[in-house]
């Protein structure tokens, strides 16, 4: 694609030649002469005049730079739409795969893409332009609505509900039976999960990841939130709108987490936590108790995040602290001799 072309598209002002042929997006290190990098921040500036990229995307112009310039208001947004056009373009399905199995009573509407060894439950409801991948499982009385894409091999149990345009990773599972024992007679009995799930407009959940069905009511992921790989969120949890679930976090049941909650990597709750509005969970942090809208916490059991940091430092200065506390120890034990001596 020319440069002259990408500009066109990003609404960018393009200063250089834009007459070069683009092959696609890189880092500044890797790019090639044939590629477009981005420039997110001003700090990586000086690192421009040793790539050998034939254009940059960058937010405002750059003095002395030698290559092409595609100037936008948002570099991020620009870089989406750049990834898009180059893209793979994948052999897309269409229709119901011979090999799928469609319940007779289940409603699909008739743009509905289903792919080989795929089931579909009965009185199943799918909207408009919705792909359901090879060798998915749709249960009895689930609902899902128009725009969504179910990867591969995605299980959606009974009586779930997912919104319009959700995306789905593949090998993830919805409204499984939650983690709930009871200890009676001597042994562990399952507790019956008979809610459901609720998936708002917007949600996407990566590969790998659960989202376990209600005891009663529903586990709400609320609208616009995006679940990495490897995450699980327990019976009856309810998140709130556009959070960020980062890989390994773990939310335990009957949870309450706010709109705009950020859960970094390997963080989590313990049950009946409430987590406020734009709270945010540091790596590996675990709420054990309430935590305050826009509070930030860290560590195990989680605090206010600046407290930690200052405890971490000292922590880590302990052996230190430690050898210096001997020595004292020394002195006043040869402090205390002398003042025995002279009685």
């Amino acid at each position: 694609m020319l440069l002259s072309d990408i500009a066109t598209k990003l609404q960018a002002q393009l200063l250089g030649d834009g007459q070069q042929n683009i092959t696609g997006v890189n880092t500044i290190q890797d790019a090639l002469a044939n590629e477009v990098c981005f420039l997110t921040s001003k700090k990586h500036a000086p690192k421009l005049p040793q790539s050998s990229a034939g254009a940059v995307l960058v937010s405002e112009p750059v003095a002395d730079c030698a290559m092409a310039q595609l100037v936008v208001e948002d570099v991020n947004a620009a870089l989406i739409t750049l990834l898009g056009l180059f893209a793979p373009k994948l052999t897309a399905l269409s229709g119901i795969h011979p090999t799928a199995v469609v319940e007779p009573t289940a409603e699909l509407d008739q743009t509905v893409t289903v792919g080989p060894g795929a089931y579909i439950g009965h009185a199943v409801k799918i909207g408009d332009d919705t792909v359901i991948g090879p060798g998915c499982s749709v249960g009895e009385n689930t609902a899902i609505g128009s725009g969504c894409r179910l990867d591969s091999n995605i299980v959606v149990y009974h009586n779930c509900t997912i919104g319009n345009s959700c995306i789905i990773q593949s090998n993830s599972t919805i409204g499984a039976t939650g983690f709930g024992y009871s200890f009676i007679d001597g042994q562990h009995r399952l507790i019956p999960h008979n809610g459901g799930v609720i998936l708002e407009d917007g949600v996407e959940i990566g590969a790998n990841s659960c989202v376990d069905r209600a005891k009663f009511g529903n586990t709400v992921i609320g609208a616009g939130t995006k679940i990495d790989n490897l995450v699980q969120v327990a019976h009856n949890v309810k998140i709130g709108r556009l959070c960020l679930l980062a890989g390994h976090v773990g939310i335990s049941g009957s949870t309450i987490v706010g709109n705009g909650v950020v859960f970094a990597g390997a963080s989590g709750s313990a049950d009946h936590v409430e987590i406020g509005d734009g709270a945010v969970l540091g790596a590996q942090a675990v709420a054990t108790g309430k935590v305050a809208a826009g509070q930030m916490i860290l560590g195990t059991p989680a605090r206010d995040m600046k407290q930690e940091l200052k405890s971490m430092s000292v922590y880590r200065k302990l052996p230190e602290i430690a050898k210096q506390v001997k020595q004292l120890d020394k002195k006043v034990e040869k402090l205390e001799a002398a003042k025995d001596n002279k009685n």
